[in-house]
């Protein structure tokens, strides 16, 4: 047996092992850019200390690839797709084979892990806050739609709505109101009348959201303000999400590549307050776990001393981050706590994160939809 063949035999064994504890749930956070080097400055910028975010603490660790199956930079489509559905595709493509072409043609259907969450009964949610197509973002739609452009919000939200596998997302929290609303009606559909005939609540504001009776289990928030309470957001989804004794999974997605310094770095230390916040009381039964897309060309650089180590010394940590707007091809964090967690560790691909919530489960993958 030659090594590679060695290594992938060793890797299947792993991951169909029944030998892991299982956990009734999956949170797969997503830190949109949030490479290592984001996530070092980000604990300086919030804490004053190296290794202080609560994701840098989580006991198991692994570095994924996460190329494209034609490009060495990927995008956020090509690598939630991979997530989604542990199969690589293209920049640009939504859970669709590397035969999709943007915006010209379809390739072969693959299914997600939302499906076959949804097969079995169990509830599943996004959330995301990226500021022009929110809920319809690639990073979080790879989860529940299938298309050849990322860009087409209003073609996304109505396979929210009218999901071929299952009862499709049951909550979807985040922004894009403006660019969804336009796109859906464009193509003749009304998105609150449409959501409320899929028995969604369907509300345009964190606050509204708040006053959705809390027995209600399927609700759209679909916002205009990407500077939303994140970990209100995922207490909401969690809360009721929960209320499935099958158990769920849920995507929280948060754009953590802004183009700006500082916004970039608070949205990090946001995140990593959701999951410290959300993850503490559950993580006996769920599996919480955390990767990037990407990374981003943001990090500490030169011979900077370490002159204080105040949290609130925002300014001084950000005027000496380099940021380089630009995504990068190197492995980025895959980390993970609570049952099943175990499975992550070593270089591992962008597809392994599909397989190790599979494996959770005890589930195989049968392919592309027929």
């Amino acid at each position: 047996m030659t090594k590679l063949a060695t290594r992938m035999f060793f890797a299947a064994a792993l991951f169909a092992s029944s030998a892991f504890p299982q956990a009734k749930n999956v949170i797969l956070f997503v830190g949109d850019g949030a490479g290592v080097s984001s996530l070092n400055a980000a604990s300086i910028f919030g804490y004053g200390e190296p290794r202080s975010l609560y994701f840098q603490n989580m006991p198991h660790l692994a570095l994924a690839d996460t190329s494209t199956v034609k490009e060495w930079v990927t995008d956020g489509a090509a690598c939630a797709s991979a997530w989604a559905t542990g199969r690589k595709t293209r920049n640009g493509v939504v859970s669709m084979s590397a035969a999709a072409e943007r915006d010209v043609k379809d390739g072969e259907v693959y299914k997600t892990i939302f499906e076959y969450a949804q097969e079995q009964g169990m509830s599943t949610g996004v959330i995301s806050n990226e500021d022009r197509t929110g809920i319809t973002d690639a990073v979080v739609s790879a989860f529940y739609a299938h298309h050849n452009n990322r860009g087409k919000s209003g073609d996304i939200f109505l396979q929210l709505l009218n999901s071929k596998y299952g009862r499709g997302p049951d909550v979807a929290i985040g922004t894009g109101r403006k660019v969804v609303n336009a796109a859906v009606e464009t193509s003749g559909h009304h998105i609150a009348a449409e959501a409320t005939a899929k028995g969604y609540a369907y509300v345009n504001t964190m606050e509204e959201l708040g006053k959705v009776p809390s027995a209600t289990t399927r609700v759209i928030a679909l916002m205009d303000d990407e500077n939303f309470d994140f970990t209100e957001a995922v207490k909401q989804a969690v809360a009721r999400l929960s209320k499935n004794p099958k158990g769920f999974i849920l995507v929280a997605h948060s754009d953590c590549h802004t183009g700006k310094t500082r916004t970039t770095l608070d949205r990090i230390v946001k995140l990593d307050n959701a999951a410290r916040a959300v993850a503490e009381p559950i993580k006996s039964n769920t599996l919480v776990l955390f990767t990037a897309d990407h990374s981003y060309d943001l990090r500490i650089k030169g011979e900077t001393l370490v002159e204080t180590n105040k949290a609130s010394d925002h300014k001084r940590i950000s005027s000496i981050v380099s940021l380089e707007d630009e995504h990068t091809a190197e492995e980025v964090p895959f980390l993970g706590m609570g049952p099943g967690s175990e499975r992550i560790g070593g270089y591992m691909s962008n597809t392994d994160v599909f397989k190790v919530m599979m494996a959770n489960f005890g589930w195989t993958d049968s392919g592309t939809k027929k």
